[in-house]
């Protein structure tokens, strides 16, 4: 059927608000008698440029009906203005979607269901169809126009099940489709246009829960509902609970990245994203709250090769590097390097291209080691302030009497020893008035003639420095513990008991090699009171075989798991159905620990 073009068509329907311009064409050919938009098109022996403005001609459609009509033109019509700017490629002509309660309620098809994004109902909040339950089929913008609520095969439309979406979902729908009410729920997209969040839901759509998309922001089918529902979903959970969400997904993309120092290697693509891709102004919120996370949990250094941070970023992080920190705490890269090596000082560290391994600092660790460093002395230096061989020295630090800042007995390539002033205070005892039939020997004395074992003379001193060997002199000073003053009588005595009740216990760093872990950890398992443990005077906890023992028949640790099983601790740490008592998610211990009894049954 052609029409004449100096008549107008015989019926002319009237477009109510916001309805498709594609479902309007639709019907003005069915009540012409045409059976599709490209009959209605061929009808009009008009240009395709001018084709739709000769329609609205003949239709006698005014301005404000005009208006009325959302969304784009089929593809055989010539392109038209678009609302709020949005492009042609933002709309759906390939198959249609429909929402149940609206085709209950009958009227006509909404066009804000045409965007490919909009995948729930703008009035209900319920998910959309575009598939019939019955036979599967997907039903074209033509079916749904003139289906009077049923498919092609019989089946009734109106009696699919209705699924609610989420309020974070229906809110950024709204935004998809122009409305500003959805801004009350995501006030974090309240500077951007229409388009621009279609850019946005496109590109951060893809970074869902498990997943590390390799070209964001080039999804295919995103006219297949089941597709365009994976993009909004995931972009609404990212936007939603701002930026608390996204920090979340952030840290998932960190945790699941290889080691690295670099920003770009360790978040990319989003990093692509959000200085590549959506590199506009109007994206600035999106950058700004990564680079929050950045300063709060990013490991590594942020200097000026990162060129694509805020200045205030770069310049305000909170990591420095070895020699950074050293320059700040005004003492030589060496020492801070020996108690990073020490564990005295937390860092992080990750091995570079070129196979070293660079490490960082936090900031707030400068005035531990400023404290720690202030007055500190070299081994000469402390044998010669408390009077004892260098010898007896090295033998105090092993027997936990002193603890050094850098020891080379730890740290083996050390350049020095280095003792904290404190340390050293500590090991000046009070004196005592002694009688004056008393025979006095100086505590270095018995150390060197009288044939002390091995641990006989930490002992000694131990018991020299909380006072139970008291010291002679004059009661107003201090003196160094080598040169303490004893009762001859007395401290044979002392010896002789000493001998007929020597313990059999050792140190924490002793019970830490006979467990093959570092001291640091077992110092955690002493405090949480899982390796069970005495405090002795000075000497501090000490562990006796047996709770070492009790330990190794009680508790194993992941990482002997690990290599049983020959997997990845953290692999092996997701699959485990038993809860460690221990670990760094738990109480911020180093290493994670399980009951055998727990883990052997698994």
């Amino acid at each position: 059927m052609h029409l004449d073009p100096a008549h107008t068509l015989a019926i002319r329907p009237r477009p109510l608000p916001d309805e498709s311009t594609l479902g309007y064409l639709q019907r003005v050919a069915n009540a012409n008698g045409l059976g599709s938009t490209r009959q209605l098109f061929a009808s009009l022996h008009a240009r395709q440029q001018g084709a739709f403005d000769e329609l609205c001609t003949r239709l006698r459609l005014s301005s404000e009906e005009r208006r009325f009509l959302f969304g784009s033109l089929p593809a055989h019509w010539a392109h038209t203005d678009i609302p709020f700017g949005l492009a042609h490629s933002d709309f759906n002509s390939t198959h249609g979607r429909w929402c149940t309660l609206c085709l209950r309620e009958g009227g006509v098809l909404p066009g804000q269901w045409t965007l490919k994004l909009v995948c729930t109902c703008p009035k209900h909040g319920t998910w959309l169809k575009e598939a019939c339950s019955t036979c599967g089929a997907h039903l074209r913008w033509s079916d749904i126009v003139q289906s009077e609520g049923s498919c092609p095969c019989g089946a009734s439309l109106l009696e699919a099940d209705v699924e609610d979406a989420g309020g974070d979902v229906q809110a950024l729908t709204l935004l998809l489709c122009g409305d500003s009410s959805g801004m009350a729920k995501l006030a974090c997209l309240s500077g951007l246009s229409t388009p621009a969040i279609h850019r946005l839901v496109r590109y951060l759509g893809p970074f869902q829960a498990n997943t590390r998309p390799s070209h964001p922001g080039q999804t295919l089918d995103v006219h297949r509902l089941d597709v365009a529902r994976g993009l909004v979903t995931g972009a609404a959970c990212l936007l939603a609970n701002w930026p608390t969400n996204l920090h979340t997904r952030i840290d998932e993309l960190r945790a699941d990245a290889p080691e690295s120092p670099s920003v770009r290697r360790t978040f990319d693509p989003l990093y692509r994203v959000l200085y590549d891709a959506l590199q506009e102004a109007e994206f600035r919120f999106l950058r700004d709250a990564f680079e929050d996370y950045l300063h709060v949990h990013w490991w590594g250094l942020i200097c000026k090769r990162n060129r694509r941070l805020r200045p205030e970023t770069a310049n305000g992080h909170p990591r420095l590097s070895l020699p950074q920190m050293a320059k700040a705490a005004r003492v030589p890269p060496s020492v801070v390097r020996h108690m990073v090596q020490a564990e005295l000082v937390p860092s992080n560290s990750a091995e570079l291209r070129s196979g070293r391994r660079a490490r960082s600092i936090h900031l707030s660790e400068l005035q531990g080691i400023q404290s720690a460093t202030d007055g500190a002395r070299s081994l000469e230096e402390t044998a010669r302030m408390l009077s004892l061989p260098r010898r007896r020295v090295r033998e105090l630090i092993m027997g936990g009497l002193l603890t050094p800042l850098v020891s080379r007995q730890i740290n083996k390539d050390a350049a020095a020893w280095l003792i904290p002033k404190m340390e050293i205070d500590r090991l000046h005892v009070q004196t005592i008035q002694a009688p004056d039939d008393s025979d006095s020997i100086p505590a270095r004395d018995i150390l060197k003639y009288w044939r002390l074992e091995k641990y006989e003379s930490v002992a000694l001193i131990a018991a020299l420095v909380d006072g139970r060997l008291p010291a002679q002199g004059d009661r107003q000073s201090k003196v160094p513990v080598g040169k303490a003053l004893l009762c001859a009588v007395g401290a044979k005595e002392w010896l002789l008991r000493h001998r007929s009740h020597a313990r059999k216990d050792f140190s924490v760093d002793t019970a830490a090699r006979e467990l093959g872990i570092k001291q640091q950890v077992a110092y955690d398992l002493v405090r949480l009171g899982i390796l069970h443990s005495t405090t002795v005077g000075v000497l501090g906890h000490r562990v006796s075989p047996d709770d070492v023992e009790r330990f190794q028949a009680t508790y194993v640790s992941l990482a002997s798991l690990a290599s049983q099983a020959r997997r990845s601790p953290r692999a092996l740490l997701a699959e485990l159905s038993a809860s460690p008592v221990c670990g760094p998610s738990i109480d911020g211990t180093r290493q994670y620990f399980y009951r055998r009894t727990e883990v052997e049954s698994l």
